[in-house]
């Protein structure tokens, strides 16, 4: 693992700059050998707006479906909901572990503004990984197909979440923006403990209320820091000083986030408070 002499680095392709800090990992696992940061970068620069169309026919599709269920017979998918969990809990722990190597890294030896004014290095696996995490976006519109086909409530904020999430993790992708080690990091953390949860419930095992508390505790805190992260990003760019993360996705960034803090917090009180309220009032 090398330190890097100097800070930040320059990435240039087809048109595109990228600011980093450079860091070589130890060793390189399964399929992060086949890593190519040119192709990759291309590939959000080129069509990170497709995400839109795919986010407004996710949202379409999702009251489709729900009008279809309306009166069928809800599906029966224990099976393949455990395996679904599990599959993207474990996923999501190989990202924390991988990101969460540069991302300690960094925080370790770096000043802490560094770590959301410059970009992971394009070259290594801390951007394989952020490629997987853009890409597992289309993969988790999957979990709606599984509220919808068993009939389970469908909340606005879980097709909003996931539709917003996609366009602007892809937009991200082709800056490759600094603040996404954070945003990437906690993401796959978060993920990890959440879809655990989900799979050992779906096996029908009851967990404590408090676990799930928890997850949505993170969830929040979050999109807090999120928001946090944006003002500093702002309040520096403003100030004239290098961060590597367009005013445009900036504005994207703050928009979703403060979105979310707000959703979440809402969710949170109907969820734990006002129920425990209730419950205490007919006592």
């Amino acid at each position: 693992m090398v330190v890097p002499s100097s800070v930040p680095s320059l990435w240039e392709a087809h048109g595109s700059q990228i600011y980093y800090i450079p860091y070589q990992f130890g060793s390189l696992i399964g399929p992060e050998k086949l890593w190519n940061d040119i192709k990759a970068h291309r590939f959000f620069t080129d069509y990170w707006s497709h995400s839109i169309w795919i986010a407004i026919f996710y949202s379409l599709g999702v009251h489709i479906v729900q009008r279809a269920m309306a009166n069928k017979k809800a599906w029966d998918l224990k099976h393949p909901l455990i395996l679904w969990n599990a599959a993207l809990s474990i996923f999501s722990l190989f990202g924390t572990i991988r990101m969460g190597e540069e991302f300690f890294h960094v925080i370790r030896n770096r000043p802490l503004l560094e770590s959301i004014s410059y970009s992971v290095d394009p070259r290594q696996p801390a951007a394989f990984w952020a490629f997987c995490f853009a890409a597992s976006k289309i993969f988790e519109l999957g979990d709606t197909v599984f509220v919808l086909l068993r009939k389970k409530p469908l909340i606005f904020l879980h097709w909003y979440h996931h539709a917003v999430v996609l366009v602007y993790v892809w937009h991200s992708a082709s800056e490759l923006v600094a603040g996404g080690r954070w945003f990437i990091f906690m993401n796959y953390g978060v993920h990890t403990i959440m879809y655990a949860y989900y799979a050992i419930t779906a096996a029908g095992f009851r967990l404590p209320r408090v676990l799930s508390m928890i997850i949505t505790t993170l969830q929040t805190s979050q999109m807090l820091l999120g928001v946090a992260i944006s003002f500093i990003v702002l309040y520096y760019k403003l100030q004239g000083k290098l961060m590597q993360q367009s005013f445009e996705n900036l504005s994207i960034c703050f928009a979703i986030y403060a979105s979310f803090a707000v959703l979440f917090m809402n969710f949170f009180n109907k969820s734990y408070l006002t129920k425990k309220e209730k419950k205490t009032k007919t006592q």
